[in-house]
């Protein structure tokens, strides 16, 4: 994604662009909002199986090969919402 060298804080936003950033925002909550009932529905099964106890998930430290794995999925979330925001997705 390529930033116009006219953008910046004190530049007005376009009423597409501001249209685009709700898109985004709202793509976003829906995300977040999904994954947190997952994440939720995961630790209430486990913990009611005895197989999870909630201090261990604040305790975990994920491995090198997890940490990778998880800053790619992130890249891509990041990459799908750049086209969501670029010029040519108009």
């Amino acid at each position: 994604m390529t930033i116009s060298k006219t953008s910046g804080p004190d530049q007005p936003l376009q009423p597409a662009d501001v249209s685009q950033l709700v898109a985004v925002a709202m793509r976003l909550a829906m995300e977040v909002s999904a994954l947190r009932e997952r994440v939720a529905t995961h630790e209430a099964l486990l913990a009611r199986h005895g197989l999870l106890d909630a201090a261990a998930v604040d305790a975990y430290v994920p491995s090198a090969a997890e940490n990778a794995a998880r800053a790619a999925s992130d890249r891509e979330l990041i990459e799908a919402l750049a086209r969501d925001i670029e010029p040519a997705a108009r």
